[in-house]
Formats: structure tokens, C-alpha cells, sequence
């Protein structure tokens, strides 16, 4: 075979494998608003976790995320959100939380930042299927809030970051402007296990040159267990429906 005839087989394989619509520049910026509901129990005492009670809230995210054609150098996805909870419980025995000891009808508050930052790699990239994969610091600082009327308020706060394994992928339906895709943080250290994700589908509004603009639709968990971290212990999901939007620029 000639060099001519190597150099063309070359380019044609090399063509064949690069991704069918690779960004030379681009940023996502994305809004959810998030519906769910906490689930558990928490204490200063992991073999006397109390069980809560929750209404259900409405928490909004935000995200923005920054991805380049250089090879080896990361993509970069930062998301802000809360998790909140206000819950109730008849505690059948003695609960000590703080410097405090509760008994009966007690109330709760959960109110924390769920904020992370990602580096990830893009393994596959095309008009069908994308699939990425990388690191996350996530970090959680808020407060634990226990009350009653006849002892008043007690409240302890958490502050911790924590690293987390991150994959993400997408499946696109050709032609349709529709996709389906998830994405998923986990980590398990120390008897604390704690995971992040979200499925969904997402419909293209606007695809063009400029611009794109995508709705979006799924579901997400946020799932927290904790073994004595800032002397807490607590075993906590946060679920729910999302919908939002999504900007390609």
C-alpha cells in the first residue's frame, strides 16, 4: 500500500471515530425546580437514629457547566442547590440532641446547601450517545434543628466536603429532538455512604448554530448517610420530580 492510499485510510478512520458533533467552545447553563420530600431520621447517637415525619418542599438548582475539544484536559460542571426538610415526630423515648433533651411532639428543620463542582471527561461524544465520566466535591453545611414548646430549640451544624465518583450518559433518538440521559455521584468511606442522581428526558425547543434550547424532565435523589460527622448521625433521602431548563451557547 502507498503512503497516499495509508494517509487516506488514515484520515477516513480518523473521521469515523471523531465525535459527530463535538464542541469547539461550549457552555451549558441549566435551572431545575425540584419537588421532593425527606425521608429518615437523624441523632448524636447512630445506634438511636429518631425517624421524622417531612412536608413535602419546592428547592430550585442551578448549574453551568464549560466543555472544550482539548484532549486530556478536563470539563468543568459547578451546580448549587439546598436541601431543606420541616418535619415532626412523637418520640416515644427521651432524645438528646445538643445540650438538649426532648420528649413527645418535637419538630425539625433541615436546611443545607447541596453545592458541587465536577471535572469530567467526555469518553464518547456524538449525535447518538455521549458518555462522561470524572470527580465531584460536594459540599454540605447546614443545620440539624430540633424544637419543642416546652424546652425550646437545640441546633447543630454539619460542614463537609466530600469526594464523589461521577458518570454521566445520554442517549439521543435521531431526528426527534428528544433524549433520554442520567447522571450519578457516589461515594462510600468510613461506614457514611452518600449518593446523587437524576434521570431524565429532555426535549430540544431550539437546535441551531447560535443557540439551544432544551426543556427537561425527570426525577432525583439525594441520599445521605452519615456516621458520626460533626458528632452527627443521620441516614436521610431526599427524592422527588424535577423540570427545567437548559441553555447551549
Amino acid at each position: 500500500m502507498t503512503m497516499k492510499k495509508i494517509a487516506l485510510v488514515s484520515a477516513v478512520l480518523a473521521a469515523s471515530i471523531l465525535p459527530a458533533k463535538a464542541d469547539v467552545l461550549g457552555i451549558y447553563v441549566g435551572a431545575q425546580i425540584w419537588q421532593n420530600e425527606a425521608d429518615g431520621g437523624f441523632s448524636q447517637d447512630s445506634n438511636t437514629l429518631a425517624d421524622f415525619s417531612f412536608d413535602e418542599e419546592t428547592n430550585a438548582n442551578v448549574y453551568i457547566k464549560f466543555e472544550h475539544p482539548l484532549p486530556l484536559i478536563p470539563n468543568a460542571r459547578v451546580r448549587l442547590g439546598k436541601l431543606e426538610g420541616n418535619g415532626s415526630a412523637n418520640l416515644t423515648d427521651d432524645f438528646n440532641f445538643g445540650d438538649t433533651t426532648f420528649d413527645g411532639s418535637v419538630n425539625t428543620k433541615l436546611d443545607f446547601t447541596n453545592n458541587d463542582a465536577t471535572l469530567y471527561w467526555e469518553l464518547l461524544d456524538n449525535d447518538i450517545i455521549g458518555f462522561d465520566f470524572g470527580l465531584t466535591v460536594k459540599n454540605i453545611d447546614g443545620d440539624f434543628i430540633v424544637e419543642n414548646d416546652t424546652v425550646g430549640q437545640s441546633t447543630e451544624n454539619v460542614s463537609v466536603w466530600i469526594p464523589m465518583a461521577y458518570a454521566a450518559v445520554k442517549v439521543r433518538i435521531p431526528f426527534a429532538g428528544l433524549y433520554a440521559y442520567g447522571d450519578a455521584n457516589v461515594i462510600s468511606y468510613d461506614g457514611s455512604d452518600i449518593h446523587d442522581y437524576e434521570v431524565g428526558i429532555g426535549y430540544d425547543l431550539i437546535d441551531n448554530i447560535a443557540v439551544d434550547v432544551a426543556l427537561t424532565a425527570g426525577y432525583r435523589e439525594v441520599a445521605i448517610e452519615l456516621d458520626d460527622v460533626d458528632n452527627i448521625s443521620a441516614d436521610l433521602e431526599f427524592s422527588g420530580f424535577f423540570a427545567g431548563l437548559e441553555v447551549h451557547f
